[in-house]
């Protein structure tokens, strides 16, 4: 039941993780000295957002895959379809959060 759990903390977990990623992509890009140059910064978070994106279909298609087992009881069923549809949610947050980064021309205010 714990592992259950986890696997609805987990999604969202990791699109706070990729949120703040993201921003602090951004914060450095335009910073006052630009640690980042905006080339950079485009490639560095439609990377992060892929590889957040992969991570996330993956414990999605696990868990989909785990709730067809027959020993499963209606709460723990339950707790599976919350995981699924919580990463469901969090997957379209990481992928909104690189919107900025891609509709934004710059760091001009």
């Amino acid at each position: 039941m714990r592992g259950l759990t986890k696997g609805i903390a987990k999604p969202a977990l990791l699109w706070a993780l990729h949120f703040t990623l993201i921003y602090a992509l951004i914060s450095a890009a335009c910073a006052p000295r630009a640690l980042l140059g905006q080339d950079h910064l485009l490639i560095t978070a439609v990377v992060l957002t892929l590889a957040m994106a992969m991570v996330q279909i993956f414990w999605m298609w696990r868990g989909a895959h785990s709730g067809r087992r027959s020993d499963l009881n209606r709460d723990e069923t339950a707790l599976l379809r919350a995981g699924w549809w919580t990463g469901l949610i969090s997957l379209i947050a990481t992928l909104a959060n690189l919107t900025p980064v891609l509709i934004l021309p710059g760091c001009h205010g």
